[in-house]
């Protein structure tokens, strides 16, 4: 089978309202849970994903009658305890971990012997459920730690006092399950800042279940073997672990606001959203309101600008265990260093999250280190601004990384390829579609990167674009950055270039200090090119024209200079690239016109212009950093006519060419 690609597309704004797929957790325990029961319940599942079908799959071949009309199912359960059945079976879980570890214990408290297997994805993760054995329950992997797991179930277990340690909600349903299908009075003891479906549920229909809170442990105590109430008339509410990806989109994005309605709000459940308002991010809830033992409501998500990194504390990764991907993707584009404590528990994961987020995004260009299980962000480095298109790597079709990754491309221009993006199916299907139907094409930004050498006409023209765009359109030139620096330097009457003064006057640069007409002075311009070549002056210019550039509002933008093409705007990020080119002598009669009108230039002659455009030309062009080329994407436009006319029409037939796309 030939291997699905997906080069994401970039600058993403999404706006309007949504629901999503059911929450996959619950939809699993709802499912197992009226499996078990005594009577029929009725749920409805919108667009369940491939790991909820792996759970009705299962509780069907095990004898639970399942009946679907429309998003709702019928489920007849019988009981604690599966009807009999001699025959060996053999339950595929494919890629669940919650559907495996919620339905082994159910499994070895009946009278099945069953062998169950999985995905290589599932079957490359350990089991987890050693602790069964304190039940009498007889279950054991053919593979060490891994599946095939083979039970030889049986319905005397008893009680047990369960102590688990790992900060894993699955482990801790699976011992809740083991106790109700065993006899007597089990004690789990347990972090409790897991996610608590389980015992939430189990409240609700009545179950026999208490829980004591401490400050940072809690005891879950309940009686096996009881009655179970069915589900009656259950809308699993959406899943907030895929609203999380929407959301990310929404804050990051320039003109974003989207609405997910009827969400889990469990507490436990949007530990990312709290880590979001951290950063400050502006996110709210509306219609809030208790649902079948849950909190549901709707989420609202829109542009912030300026988020700030945060230190994640290592009691917080539970909470926030699947939304950690996507939350690494967010704290890139932070304006300060991000600590993510303790991720040991993400090596459990579908893949080795923890491993595979780090490679990944240091392969993209993150400035990311890792110290044992922790990670530290701080932003971007110059290789995320590549000519080439990164493929990720080694993910192992796990759905969050895949996802996470599409939100990076999404939210910049970076060029990504994510193979088998099918398997975002698992739990979030039509994931595409969805962001599709929320695109706001109005705020797509259209970002036009023009080189040239001096004097080609370049600022001419791009102003002449913004001028017959009025407001829509904002133009960068980038070489007033050298000038405005080259200006600086010549302020201080020095001979020699004061580096550090003028890396640290950087900080505070903005586009209105680039208005000052003393930037286009001839002696700025002579002495320009002896700034513009040094290399730790470009490096430190980098990210502040981008920021320049990206963050404008404007829906066109125009961007000139030297090696925009080639250096600031590589690849795809800009959507038009051109090279004005114009003759030499006519590029040197322009511009001795252009300063014979300033009061301060009357003492130049065409001879000096000429001669400082052939040096300025050999500099540009020589350079070791930057040279300045015509880039292969980039479009030659020549204006060698002694008006702009005709290279200005073909530009701004290349310009609308871009606008009808959107």
């Amino acid at each position: 089978m030939a291997i699905k690609k997906l080069i994401p597309n970039n600058d993403i704004s999404v706006k309007g309202c949504c629901k999503l797929p059911s929450d996959k957790s619950l939809s699993i325990r709802a499912i197992l849970f009226s499996s078990i029961s005594y009577g029929i319940s009725k749920i409805k599942i919108n667009n369940p994903g491939e790991d909820v079908i792996s759970s009705i799959i299962a509780i069907k071949k095990l004898g639970i009658k399942v009946e679907k009309k429309g998003d709702y199912y019928l489920i007849y359960g019988l009981g604690i305890g599966y009807p009999i059945n001699k025959k060996k079976l053999t339950i595929d879980c494919r890629n669940s971990g919650t559907t495996l570890r919620l339905i082994t214990p159910l499994i070895a408290g009946s009278k099945i012997n069953a062998k169950i297997i999985g995905d290589q994805s599932l079957s490359s993760r350990p089991y987890r459920l050693q602790f069964l054995r304190s039940f009498l329950m007889n279950v054991k992997p053919t593979n060490k730690q891994y599946l095939p797991l083979e039970i030889k179930g049986h319905s005397n277990c008893i009680q047990a006092n369960i102590k688990i340690s790992k900060p894993s909600a699955q482990m801790v349903s699976a011992a809740t399950l083991a106790g109700i299908s065993s006899f007597g009075e089990t004690t789990i003891e347990c972090q409790n800042n897991l996610r608590d479906h389980t015992t939430r549920l189990l409240k609700y229909l009545g179950y026999p279940i208490k829980v004591k809170n401490k400050k940072y442990n809690q005891k879950i105590i309940l009686l096996g073997k009881q009655f179970l109430a069915p589900l009656v008339n259950f809308d699993i509410p959406s899943d907030p672990s895929s609203s999380a990806f929407l959301i990310s989109i929404s804050v990051l994005t320039i003109g974003s606001q989207i609405k997910i309605q009827n969400v889990c709000l469990n507490e436990f459940r949007i530990g990312y959203i709290r880590v979001l308002k951290k950063m400050g991010a502006n996110i709210k809830f509306q219609n809030k309101r208790k649902y079948f033992g849950e909190i549901v409501g709707d989420i609202i998500a829109s542009y912030s600008p300026n988020l700030k990194g945060i230190i994640i504390k290592p009691q917080e990764i539970a909470s926030i265990i699947d939304e950690v991907p996507v939350l690494l993707i967010v704290s890139l584009f932070c304006e300060s260093k991000s600590v993510f404590n303790n991720l040991t528990e993400l090596k459990f994961k579908e893949t080795n999250r923890l491993k595979v987020m780090y490679e990944n995004l240091k392969l993209i260009g993150a400035n990311i280190v890792r110290k044992k299980d922790n990670l530290i962000i701080d932003g971007l480095t110059e290789n995320f601004y590549s000519n080439d298109i990164k493929i990720i790597k080694n993910f192992n079709k796990d759905h969050r990384i895949a996802m996470a990754f599409y939100v990076l491309s999404a939210v910049s221009r970076k060029k990504l390829q994510i193979n088998d993006f099918d398997c975002t199916n698992v739990s979030f299907p039509k994931f595409l579609s969805t962001i599709d139907n929320l695109k706001n094409n109005d705020q797509k930004k259209i970002i036009i990167a023009c080189d040239g050498g001096v004097a080609s006409g370049k600022t001419t023209i791009l102003k002449k674009i913004v001028k017959y765009y009025s407001s829509k359109a904002a133009f960068i030139d980038s070489g007033l950055l050298y000038r405005y620096l080259t200006f600086k330097h010549i302020e201080t009457r020095k001979k020699n270039i004061d580096l550090k003064y003028l890396i640290k006057i950087l900080e505070n640069v903005n586009l209105k200090k680039l208005q000052n007409l003393k930037l286009h002075s001839n002696n700025v311009s002579n002495k320009v090119s002896e700034i513009a070549k040094i290399p730790i002056i470009r490096k430190k210019l980098l990210p502040i024209q981008r920021k320049l550039i990206f963050s404008c509002t404007e829906s066109i933008i125009l961007v000139g200079g030297r090696d925009i093409c080639s250096k600031i705007l590589p690849l795809g990020f800009s959507d038009l690239k051109i090279f004005i080119e114009a003759k030499v002598k006519l590029r040197a009669k322009r511009r001795y016109q252009e300063l014979k009108l300033m009061k301060n230039e009357k003492n130049i002659s065409y001879k000096q212009i000429l001669n400082a455009i052939k040096a300025r030309d050999l500099a540009d062009k020589t350079r070791k950093v930057s040279p300045l080329k015509k880039t292969k994407d980039s479009i030659l436009i020549r204006n060698d006519s002694n008006g702009i006319s005709r290279a200005l029409k073909k530009i701004l037939f290349l310009i609308e060419r871009e606008i009808k796309k959107y």
